[in-house]
C-alpha cells in the first residue's frame, strides 16, 4: 500500500523544502516517489524553477508547465495534477500552497478521499507571527483544516521547523519546539520531526531530539525564485 505525504503550513513555514528533501530522501533509498506541486497561491516561489536539480534525483515530478499568474489572483491547475493519484502506483508527497482555503485546495484532486494512507504533516515555524506561540498554532490548525471537516482532512503530524535563515541557532530550534510540543500536548497531535539546516548538524549529537527524529535539509528553496 503506497503512502501519499501532504505537507502544510502557514506562508515561509518550509514546507516547500520539507516537502523536497523528503522526496529526495526517499528518492536516495531506491523508493519510486511523485512530487506534486499544487502551490496555487505563490507561483512565483514554489518547486517549478528547480525541475532539472529535482529530476536529477530520478523523482517524478507533476506541476503547471508554465508560470502562469501571480499570487492568488491568477493560479490554475492543471488535469495532471487533478489526477495525480491516477497516474501513477508511486508513493506521493504533495506540497500545498498556504492560503484562504487550507487543505480544502486538496478537494480538487480526484479520489484523494478513496486513499488508505494518507499523512498531512503540518510544518510550523515559530519564527513567523501567524505560528509564534501555542494559541496562534492552534489557531492556524483550526484555520488550515477549512471548510469541509472531512474526516481524511487532519492533521496527523506536526514537523517543528522553526528557523531563522542563516541566522537560525542551535537555541532557536529547542526553543521552536518546546513551543510545538505544547501543542503537541494539548491537541494529541505527534510532533513526527525536527527539521533542521544541514549547517547546524554539527551543533546536535544524537539522530534525535527527545526521541524526535533530526532531519537535517539542504536549502534548495533560496533558488526557486524567479
Amino acid at each position: 500500500m503506497r503512502t501519499v505525504e501532504i505537507y502544510t503550513g502557514a506562508y515561509a513555514s518550509g514546507k516547500s523544502e520539507n516537502a523536497l528533501n523528503r522526496a529526495i530522501e526517499y528518492a536516495k533509498n531506491n523508493k519510486k516517489i511523485t512530487l506534486v506541486d499544487l502551490d496555487t497561491v505563490e507561483p512565483a516561489y514554489c518547486l517549478r524553477p528547480l525541475e532539472k536539480i529535482i529530476k536529477e534525483f530520478n523523482i517524478n515530478l507533476i506541476l503547471q508547465s508554465d508560470y502562469f499568474g501571480l499570487g492568488e489572483a491568477g493560479s490554475y491547475v492543471t488535469n495532471e495534477q487533478i489526477n495525480c493519484l491516477k497516474s501513477t502506483n508511486d508513493d506521493i508527497i504533495i506540497d500545498v500552497g498556504y492560503g484562504v482555503s487550507g487543505l480544502d485546495t486538496l478537494d480538487i484532486i480526484n479520489d484523494i478521499d478513496k486513499e488508505e494512507n494518507i499523512l498531512i504533516n503540518l510544518v510550523v515555524n515559530t519564527a513567523k507571527f501567524e505560528t509564534h506561540d501555542k494559541d496562534s498554532i492552534i489557531e492556524y490548525i483550526n484555520f488550515n483544516n477549512g471548510e469541509n471537516k472531512k474526516p481524511w482532512k487532519k492533521i496527523s503530524g506536526l514537523i517543528s521547523n522553526t528557523h531563522l535563515g542563516d541566522e537560525t541557532t542551535k537555541q532557536d530550534i529547542i526553543r521552536g519546539y518546546e513551543i510545538l510540543k505544547s501543542v503537541s500536548d494539548e491537541l494529541n497531535i505527534p510532533i513526527i520531526a525536527i527539521s533542521i539546516d544541514k549547517k547546524l548538524q554539527n551543533d546536535f549529537e544524537n539522530i534525535t531530539y527527545d526521541k524526535i527524529p533530526l532531519r537535517y535539509l539542504s536549502r534548495y528553496m533560496p533558488k526557486a525564485l524567479w
